[in-house]
């Protein structure tokens, strides 16, 4: 009972000393809520997602099984489809692909992504949605598509117009509003145009060849296990992605955890500098304190009883500022649909997650009660005498004194890192990550710590060889960091830690999109042909060097689909792991090559080499391909031993573990041919060469389908009547404009940064929060030097000017800190890690010292606005 009664005495002196200081504690509060408001929001819109994603997942599938391939279905794998079905397993399928269209009008061509379902059956679950509202059945007529994303609008048509599609002219049914298995598909770049396979056979975009992605969605009765279905699928789809309505989609799915992890950890930096921000602040108000404190020890308090009012003054905090964060992160979690809106039909996620938010409690109050340990530490070392000697020089401390206080601050610091590490592999669910996250905060902290401390060191020495000519305000401003109990390196640190994430991460994305659109080769092509049939290719090739604004020699290269039958007589071990996740072992049989390539990424390779892939017929060895060992072969040369001679690319080379002399047997759909390498080459990488790995004599490949691919180089201005004159006589070509692809990557990019920045800006807002928590916690002390001031003479407006040097002064040095070092990780991020190869960056960090002082600034007068209003006499009568 006296321990109750011991608590409850602790909490009514605490509840009275934060009422007593509830503007300072404000601040705290805040603190707290930016990280635990970044974290509950993250995690709470990820839960909601995925809860999402389970409920939905046959409709967000559109059915219960899917199997995704780029290859047409063999007889084998026909077969089994056929059986399926007389099994009771309903199936259909869809087909997606790029191509052009145009209205009739003189409009140039788009780029489209078209999508062919059977409407009598599409969708198994779920409803696709029209404007004006039809059935499918009736929007995807022979003669209609249904068009999607902004078709109409880009290409200024209307519902009713038609539109030309591989040359045939199809009427716009309708637009598209919803559908189930949007973000489900092969290929999601472009608008999308949706008509039925009916229609879309009439067009001939589908050869052999042809670049085209096939999906096959399955319906399977409740009684059949689906698992023994996929079991059998993987038997004969084993260059397919398979995948059930339990996963709902494994790839989004995997992008969602992976970016859960990755913000999650930006806001527990958010949290963390928070929870410096309360450390300072109850440390100011420890300092002002210590009178109270010291009378209480008089009065027969211990220690311990001591530290409990504050420990339960700093836990009320905690869960103060927990609470508002869990409401600040239910705003979080609205804001994250708003960008996902474009892909993902989310209406119904929902905006509150109980766990998530007991999460963020848990957390809040764990971090802001371990953050608080060394200065609360310090109450043991406030003695009685103190009040009786308050202006008398503290005694200096002993060696044992001074290592005793030092190594309790260490083991504090060590073990804050280590629940700070702990919590970071929770958050990533991987130890390694903790360990790395743990290190990497304490290196940037005793960095920033030791900048900032250099840097005010030397602006006080500064501040004392000023001459005075530079006035008794600047003289003043800077004299006030050094204020007693003034927190200015807290501060900087504080700033500088969230402005160097959010500018590197601001850093990182200007250099990508620098690099993507500048540092390309100036020959480079920016108009790329797809789907060019072998009976079009002279005429295309003619029609293309006759356009104005084409700037060299095209390129055009042409492909057929070949596997690897076997190496050397080692025959090629086709994959038989699954390929839902992206496992499994691929590789050759007892006594392949390619053991330097073991391990995952090496098993990937193989794997890669194991389906069918492009190789392709070249005389001459092709431009910008270089020889790196054996010879390239001469015209009309005679293969010995072999029915083709073939260069193999570098990679394809060590990966297989080829040379010259060794001998591949290639096998087609047509026949079966061996060929022998002579060379290893290699290409650059942003040409269209670089797409062909084996390069074999003319003679191996003919009277096989070949796909040819074409390059262009052309002025930007003269690239729609390009493609306006490849549409109006090849409509079947798909034309590719970089520039559109450049800005399909710029939306990408910049709605991840802004999601990245959004979250990033927390870390900013608990360091803005730390400085106005330091100006609050100085505010008597503040008080009495203006009233000073003012009873020598100053105006209120020369003290306002003080004080803004000081602000001014702690933003600069934060801001330089932050950007300096922003500007250093982005360069080692994009030319160490990204391999990206872009030129220092200073734009962002200029803004980030002009941005940070202003906030410095904006933010210490938020707090400190009041203490000018002081009247002296008020004071000195206090006094």
């Amino acid at each position: 009972m006296n321990r109750m009664q011991s608590y409850r005495t602790a909490a009514k002196i605490a509840w009275r000393e934060t009422r007593a200081s509830s503007g300072r504690f404000l601040f705290v509060i805040l603190a707290v809520a930016a990280g635990v408001g970044a974290l509950t929001g993250v995690r709470g819109f990820s839960r909601a997602f995925h809860t999402m994603l389970q409920r939905d997942a046959r409709t967000f599938m559109a059915a219960d099984l899917t199997v995704r391939t780029f290859q047409m279905a063999s007889p084998v794998q026909a077969a089994k489809i056929d059986d399926l079905a007389r099994r009771g397993i309903a199936h259909t399928q869809i087909t997606e692909t790029l191509t052009m269209a145009s209205p009739l009008s003189q409009t140039a061509p788009l780029l489209i992504s078209v999508k062919a379902v059977d409407p009598a059956v599409y969708p198994f679950y779920g409803e696709v949605k029209f404007n004006p509202p039809m059935s499918i059945a009736q929007a995807l007529q022979p003669d209609t598509v249904a068009v999607a994303d902004g078709v109409l609008l880009r290409l200024g048509a209307r519902v009713g117009d038609t539109l030309r599609i591989g040359g045939l002219p199809y009427r716009i049914a309708a637009e598209i509003t919803t559908e189930p298995d949007r973000m489900t598909g092969s290929l999601n770049v472009g608008p999308r145009v949706m008509l039925s396979r009916a229609a879309f056979e009439k067009t001939g975009l589908l050869v052999p060849g042809s670049r085209a992605a096939e999906r096959y969605l399955f319906r399977i009765p409740p009684e059949i296990p689906i698992q023994g279905i996929r079991e059998e699928l993987r038997g004969v789809f084993r260059d397919g992605l398979i995948a059930d309505y339990s996963e709902a989609h494994p790839l989004i799915e995997q992008g969602l955890r992976q970016s859960t992890t990755f913000l999650s950890l930006v806001s527990l930096i958010a949290l963390v500098i928070g929870s410096l921000g309360v450390a300072t602040a109850i440390q100011a108000h420890l300092q002002q304190k210590m009178d109270s404190i010291a009378i209480m020890k008089c009065l027969g308090a211990k220690s311990a009883q001591v530290t409990r009012i504050y420990v339960l003054q700093t836990a009320g905090l905690g869960i103060a500022g927990s609470l508002v964060g869990i409401a600040l992160g239910s705003l979080v979690q609205m804001a994250f649909p708003v960008l996902l809106s474009h892909y993902f039909q989310i209406s119904a996620v929902p905006r509150f997650d109980a766990v998530s938010a007991l999460q963020g409690l848990v957390v809040g109050l764990l971090t802001v009660l371990l953050f608080t340990v060394p200065p609360l530490m310090g109450i043991r070392t406030i003695r009685p005498a103190l009040i009786f000697r308050r202006e008398m020089a503290a005694p200096a401390l002993s060696v044992a004194e001074w290592w005793k206080q030092k190594a309790g601050e260490v083991v504090s610091a060590l073990v804050i890192l280590t629940f700070v590490g702990v919590l970071a592999a929770w958050l990533s669910e991987n130890q390694k990550t903790g360990v790395y996250f743990a290190i990497a905060i304490a290196v940037g902290m005793l960095s920033l710590a030791a900048v900032a401390w250099a840097l005010l060191k030397s602006l006080r020495w500064i501040g004392r060889h000023l001459p005075r000519q530079a006035g008794p305000v600047l003289r003043q401003g800077i004299a006030n960091l050094y204020r007693p109990g003034n927190h200015a390196g807290a501060a900087v640190m504080a700033l500088g830690v969230g402005v160097m994430f959010t500018v590197t991460v601001w850093i990182v994305q200007r250099g990508l999109l620098q690099d993507i659109v500048h540092t390309a080769p100036p020959g480079m092509p920016n108009v790329y042909l797809l789907d060019v049939t072998a009976a079009n290719r002279d005429a295309v090739y003619q029609l293309i060097s006759s356009q104005k604004g084409v700037l060299q020699k095209p390129e055009m290269v042409g492909a057929v689909s070949a596997t690897i039958q076997s190496i050397d007589g080692a025959p090629m071990q086709r994959d038989e792991g699954p390929r839902e996740g992206g496992r499994g072992e691929g590789g050759r049989g007892e006594g392949g090559r390619g053991e330097g390539s073991r391990g995952e990424g090496g098993r990937g390779m193989l794997r890669r080499y194991s389906r069918a892939i492009s190789v392709s017929a070249a005389a001459e060895k092709p431009a910008f391909t270089q020889v790196l060992e054996g010879a390239w072969w001469k015209p009309g040369e005679v293969p010995e031993g072999a029915d083709a001679l073939v260069s193999v690319s570098e990679q394809a080379a060590k990966v297989l573990g080829l040379h010259p002399g060794s001998q591949i047997v290639w096998t087609t759909p047509q026949r079966t041919f061996t060929s022998k390498v002579v060379a290893i080459h290699k290409s650059e990488s942003v040409r269209l060469t670089a797409r062909i790995e084996f390069y074999l004599t003319p003679k191996a490949l003919e009277g096989l389908p070949a796909i040819y691919y074409g390059g262009i180089r052309a002025s930007a201005e003269a690239v729609p009547a390009i493609q306006k004159a490849l549409f109006d006589k090849f409509p079947a070509i798909t034309v590719v404009n970089m520039a559109e692809v450049l800005d399909t990557i710029q939306g990408v990019v910049d709605q991840i940064s802004m999601v990245v920045r959004f979250i990033s800006a927390f870390s900013i807002l608990a360091g803005a929060v730390i400085l106005a928590s330091s100006v609050a916690g100085t505010r008597f002390r503040r008080i009495r030097e203006v009233v000073i001031l003012k009873t020598l003479g100053a105006t209120r407006r020369r003290i306002a000017q003080i004080f803004s040097v000081e602000f001014f002064v702690i933003g600069t040095v934060a801001g330089l800190m932050g950007g300096l070092l922003a500007g250093m990780f982005a360069w080692v991020a994009l030319n160490r890690l990204l391999d990206a190869k872009s030129a220092p960056d200073a734009w962002p960090m200029v803004v980030s010292i002009g941005g940070t002082a202003a906030l410095a600034v904006a933010t210490g007068w938020l707090a400190s606005f009041r203490t000018l209003g002081q009247k002296p006499l008020e004071i000195l009568r206090d006094e």
